[in-house]
């Protein structure tokens, strides 16, 4: 039995993972690289497998990071099943179509700027590299992918092969999201146990559920993004939060939220309406101008049972915890536009890392004002927009402009939807000294490596932190 390190191997994104049973090949995620343009290119890279070979790609949750590179396996020939929950496949069609739809506008601004970037550089001249960043798919390609999903719940193990079986449990990180638990039976006739923890989320959100706690496996495949710090309480961030919009509302200044449209955005405005609903907060103006983030809450919506208990409380009593007075909805380019004369309001835009989509518009129009909050609420890949303004750089260059940063920055780890390394390791102590190796992997390298070592130490268990492509046979 074979599994090959694919993707988000000392770095955050891409997530891709191959097993080879010997007579059932599968994935589990087939994710986007996102960031610097060497990780991102690897997005045009071969596949290091033939899709037409795979029976089913096992999909841990929506994020583009573990979802992205789907409608590419069905392009190259990918007939087999897609296996997931049914919140995870509603948000990833929103999510892929999405992405379908900017890839290609991207793609025709940049032919009609003459094949130049934002600040007139030639990329063409610059080789194949930038000649090769045509649309990874289109919205045709996702369409195409819908029929291949196959739905399961949370708890049930369900025989998918002769030498093959499988359970999902909640991993806590989104509407959806999922662990996923193997059997796999060798060749002698013995079951081995491997289990990937997809993305992991915090203890206590106020949406989605508490990760689940497995307690067996041979094998375990584990993410490490925050596997170097610790966040704040979420009580602690949400005062922190309450105290940027009171000053802001206060000095009549605007307050940008880059997030991402599925999880972060509407536990954003769960805070706020709860702000509101007990009246800490009065007469503010929100809007939300991410048409995807509007979508995915439609879809939160549809699944109140896969709820948090102080979710599905406000639910039983009438309150709609995505919606308040004083929230817009904005869905035209125009609408937003329109933003640019607004004093003392709040916008929640996407994209969470700000590398495009309308926040790099409001970014440009509020970032040098003293009095504008920008508040960080999500993990920023390195290389990406949003990183250099959280590492604190003086001038930043936004739609071909050099920009001081002069807002005040703030971030709010709090609100992750990634548990830290006390989570994590909580998580991985579930599983005593069963493991005969851990798998590090959804980390960038140094936090990777670190949290591998202590891991190590710490249980006693055989530990590696693979490279891209690396491959391992489970014996």
């Amino acid at each position: 039995m074979k599994l090959k390190f694919c993707g988000a191997t000392r770095t955050v994104t891409g997530s891709c993972f191959y097993l080879d049973t010997g007579d059932f090949k599968f994935l589990v995620d087939c994710g986007a690289f996102q960031g610097k343009d060497e990780i991102d290119m690897l997005n045009y890279e071969p596949f290091p497998f033939d899709p037409s070979q795979l029976d089913a790609v096992f999909l841990t949750h929506a994020h583009f990071d573990h979802s992205g590179r789907i409608p590419i396996l069905v392009k190259q020939g990918f007939k087999g099943r897609i296996i997931c929950t049914q919140p995870t496949r509603d948000l990833s069609m929103v999510i892929l179509s999405d992405a379908a739809k900017l890839q290609k506008e991207e793609y025709e601004r940049w032919q009609a700027r003459g094949k130049k970037d934002s600040e007139g550089k030639n990329l063409s001249a610059q080789g194949s590299l930038y000649e090769q960043r045509k649309p990874l798919f289109t919205e045709e390609d996702v369409e195409n992918t819908l029929d291949l999903f196959d739905i399961y719940p949370y708890g049930s193990s369900v025989s998918i092969h002769k030498d093959v079986e499988f359970r999902m449990r909640d991993a806590g990180h989104i509407l959806g999201s999922s662990i996923f638990e193997f059997w796999i039976k060798t060749k002698e006739g013995r079951d081995r146990r491997i289990v990937f923890s997809g993305d992991l989320g915090q203890p206590g959100a106020r949406i989605v559920k508490d990760p689940d706690l497995i307690r067996e496996a041979d094998y375990v495949v584990c993410e490490s993004t925050y596997g170097n710090r610790l966040h704040k309480s979420k009580d602690e961030t949400v005062l922190e939060f309450l105290s940027i919009l009171k000053k802001a509302q206060e000095d009549g200044a605007n307050v940008l939220i880059p997030s991402f449209a599925i999880e972060r955005t509407q536990e954003i405005l769960y805070e706020i309406n709860l702000f509101v609903e007990n009246k800490i907060l009065n007469n503010l103006e929100v809007y939300l101008d991410s048409p995807m983030a509007s979508k995915a809450t439609e879809v939160f919506k549809q699944y109140p049972t896969f709820y948090d208990e102080d979710a599905r409380r406000l639910l039983e009593k009438g309150d709609d915890p995505f919606n308040f007075p004083g929230l817009i909805t904005i869905d035209s380019a125009e609408e937003s536009k329109r933003l640019i004369s607004k004093k003392g309001v709040v916008i929640i835009a996407g994209s969470g890392m700000c590398t495009g989509g309308r926040i790099v518009h409001h970014i440009k129009n509020n970032i040098e004002n003293p009095n504008t909050h920008m508040v960080f609420v999500g993990y920023q890949v390195d290389g990406t927009l949003g990183r250099r303004i959280v590492d604190k750089e003086k001038e930043i260059n936004v739609m071909g402009q050099n920009l001081e940063v002069k807002a005040q920055i703030h971030t709010l780890g709090g609100f992750s939807a990634h548990g830290d390394q006390r989570d994590l390791r909580y998580w991985l102590r579930g599983f005593g000294h069963s493991p005969k190796k851990i798998f590090i992997v959804h980390g960038d390298e140094d936090i990777a490596i670190g949290f591998g070592t202590n891991i190590k130490s710490e249980l006693g268990v055989d530990v590696d932190i693979p490279k891209l492509n690396e491959e391992f046979e489970l014996k």
